[in-house]
């Protein structure tokens, strides 16, 4: 099969989910139609309240939502590598934080939140810091894992070589570079839901905030416009994330391919 014919394919098999989807979703429109509630909207109904909010508040929403999940994935994805590092070859920061982060990242979310208000207040570092913890974990755990399993090999090298700490720590991040991308596209996968989660329920902007006053007014259609655009920003916040890797470290996208 040419490559023409497998863009082709692949573009079949899109539209025809898309499809699927739509017809899905009008068949449960219809299933739930109330004429007191509109329980499930038609997808002709979402795009029309999708229109209506654009030209208020959904672009003020979405900015709110992507400056909060994309700072504090920045900032506990940085604080998650460094730690983690640490972590996976320095044996007494291992035996100190360890089971300190094991414990804590059990925690839910949105447990977290009441603290992040008492400490940040209604703005943007409470929600952002929920974003924050979310990176941090999960980064933690995978950047500790490929450090701690680089080959011996390439450890004893550095030792005949002489490198200075700094030097070890750089090969280190390197050589545990594909566990370090998994965790960072994870986390960013998360960072999406932990932003609505914080809004929801500390939130006065943001998708979350939208989905929120959509449920205050039985407007079901306002919250499902919420959910597609959450939706939609995971998708494109993805794409870049893997085509970024494709160009930044293209020897790990051929290793996983071979």
């Amino acid at each position: 099969m040419t490559a023409r014919a497998e863009t082709g394919s692949l573009l079949g098999y899109r539209l025809a989910a898309i499809l699927f989807i739509l017809g899905g979703w009008v068949l449960l429109s219809w299933i739930f139609y109330s004429p007191r509630l509109e329980l499930m909207p038609t997808p002709w109904r979402v795009a029309v309240r999708l229109v209506e909010l654009g030209r208020t508040e959904l672009l003020a929403d979405t900015w709110a939502s992507v400056q909060e999940a994309l700072g504090g994935w920045v900032l506990g994805s940085l604080l998650g590598i460094g730690i983690g590092v640490l972590i996976g070859r320095v044996e007494p920061v291992r035996l100190l934080l360890r089971p300190v982060l094991d414990f804590l990242r059990f925690i839910s979310p949105l447990a977290w939140v009441p603290l992040a208000i008492l400490w940040f207040g209604i703005g943007y570092w409470s929600k952002a810091s929920i974003i924050v913890l979310i990176s941090l974990f999960t980064v933690v755990v995978n950047t500790a894992q490929g450090v701690s399993s680089i080959d011996a090999e390439l450890v004893k090298a550095g030792k005949s070589l002489r490198l200075t700490f700094r030097q070890r720590m750089e090969v280190a991040v390197m050589s545990a570079m594909p566990d370090i991308l998994v965790g960072l596209r994870y986390a960013l996968g998360a960072a999406w839901g932990g932003v609505v989660i914080a809004e929801l329920v500390a939130g006065d902007v943001g998708i979350g905030a939208l989905e929120s006053y959509g449920g205050q007014s039985f407007d079901v259609a306002q919250i499902m416009v919420g959910m597609l655009v959450l939706a939609a920003l995971g998708y494109a916040a993805n794409w870049c994330f893997v085509r970024a890797q494709r160009a930044l470290f293209p020897w790990i996208v051929a290793n996983r391919e071979t």
